[in-house]
């Protein structure tokens, strides 16, 4: 399985008296486009994924839609409560597993993404040494299927450079 990993994109600041929970910090204008221009930029290196799975709250949906819209228009968002802030890793990669699919797009938020991908790496619940910028995305591989410490890290690319590559490709 590959698995592509991305931090939601810029959202309202936490706190801003508009939304009263912070589950409800929609992207901003400026996140939107920032991520479209990096979703273009995925598109030149990651192949269409079969599924997407994103969080539940309302930035990573956003974040997944324009994935969606970028790489893999045909294919449904589907969610997953474990990609929420605390979530649970060993419950995300049972919900992983029985998708059944070969390439997986997932859209989360930090401090989670980082933990979960040491998960994957190491095996274990860790001090994270991967973070994700918001729109920075991860490719992890897994011979047999996605596991506690059964993946590769392919690469890690941060926002910038993914819009750098799309502004290169359209050029």
């Amino acid at each position: 399985m590959e698995l592509l990993i991305v931090r939601h994109a810029i959202a309202v600041e936490h706190g801003d008296p508009a939304y009263k929970r912070d589950d409800d910090r929609p992207l901003t204008p400026e996140g939107m486009h920032k991520f479209r221009l990096a979703a273009r930029g995925l598109r030149e290196f990651t192949e269409k994924p079969d599924r997407i799975v994103s969080s539940p709250l309302i930035r990573a949906r956003q974040t997944a839609e324009i994935l969606r819209d970028a790489l893999a228009p045909d294919v449904r968002i589907e969610f997953c409560d474990d990609l929420v802030p605390g979530g649970d890793f060993g419950r995300a990669v049972t919900f992983l597993r029985q998708l059944g699919a070969e390439r997986v797009a997932i859209v989360g938020h930090e401090p989670h993404l980082s933990g979960f991908t040491s998960y994957l790496l190491v095996g274990e619940k860790c001090k994270a040494s991967v973070t994700y910028k918001k729109g920075g995305a991860a490719l992890i591989t897994f011979p047999n299927g996605p596991g506690a410490g059964h993946g590769t890290l392919e690469w890690l690319v941060q926002p910038s450079a993914l819009r750098e590559i799309a502004a290169t490709h359209s050029a």
